[in-house]
């Protein structure tokens, strides 16, 4: 037989177990947006070429499937803010989840510069740009 202390302890841990942190989303918020995506065959994973920095948010680069923010959302707030921020991309072809890990050129709120193997698994690579949806990753 259950005490009540271990009762309300077993009731507190089931209780903890099911309240996940939100995911990080530095200032993009819960919305959706709209845009074009771009894609970059020669990225090199490397923190002197990027424009985030190594964070708590950012401890690595991934060899693939990554994204660079357009300016507009990328340099809105704090400097970096979004660096290392999960987004799921949705394409003609399907969806990807990929870091934020780089400010991109191009200056629309919405549009994205993915790496090729992140657009190769949203539309075909021979179509050069794309139209998307993309929110922060739940």
């Amino acid at each position: 037989m259950l005490s009540a202390a271990t009762a309300v302890g077993a009731v507190a841990l089931a209780v903890a177990g099911l309240v996940a942190p939100a995911p990080y989303a530095g200032n993009l918020g819960t919305g959706s947006f709209q845009g074009k995506a771009t894609f970059t065959e020669d990225y090199k994973p490397d923190f002197n070429i990027v424009a985030c920095p190594k964070s708590d948010h950012l401890k690595s680069l991934p060899k693939e499937f990554i994204t660079g923010l357009n300016a507009v959302q990328f340099d809105q707030g704090k400097k970096n803010e979004n660096c290392g921020v999960i987004i799921e991309v949705t394409g003609p072809k399907g969806k990807i989840k990929v870091p934020v890990v780089d400010r991109a050129a191009g200056p629309k709120k919405g549009d994205l510069n993915l790496d090729k193997a992140a657009f190769a698994k949203i539309a075909d690579v021979d179509d050069g740009v794309v139209k998307i949806t993309w929110q922060v990753a739940k």
